[in-house]
């Protein structure tokens, strides 16, 4: 596993690590592994929670084209791509 080296750690982190290491009985090193496992599950669970609801803002527009449409729409945009040649 790799190393770190923190510095100008802020009295209340450090504090809160302390306290979870004398809680649980383990090393500072241990506890700020796992203040910093928690602290990314919960922005993990707050982004998905985010995501969901984007998703969902947008569902109404997601499949509204039958497969001829979006076809139509391909070749569209296929036809807008091509360069003509100039001769």
């Amino acid at each position: 596993m790799r190393q770190m080296t923190l510095r100008d750690i802020p009295d209340d982190i450090e504090m809160l690590a302390r306290s979870e290491a004398s809680r649980q009985g383990i090393s500072l090193n241990k506890a700020f592994l796992t203040l910093l496992r928690k602290s990314t599950q919960q922005k993990d669970a707050q982004l998905s929670s985010a995501d969901k609801k984007r998703s969902s803002r947008f569902s109404r527009f997601c499949g509204i084209w039958t497969d001829t449409e979006a076809t139509e729409f391909d070749k569209a945009l296929l036809e807008q791509r091509s360069i003509d040649d100039e001769a």
